[in-house]
């Protein structure tokens, strides 16, 4: 769970820098996976449509 690796790996201040990358990373999948699915052309557009419908469902590592 990416919660508990949030926790484990939370011990200095640069680890801020690497969980956002992660929290990218995790977004960008998942609008490529919903892309793909709903078989959109540009595949690594609508970023800010997956963004909102996961806004409560994700936990941001970062905070």
């Amino acid at each position: 769970r990416l919660q508990g690796f949030k926790n484990y790996y939370r011990l200095s201040s640069a680890s801020k820098k690497w969980l956002n990358r992660i929290d990218w990373y995790v977004l960008k999948r998942l609008a490529l996976f919903n892309n793909k699915k709903r078989q959109r052309r540009n595949l690594h557009g609508h970023l800010e449509e997956v963004k909102k419908q996961t806004q409560y469902q994700l936990v941001c590592l970062a905070k």
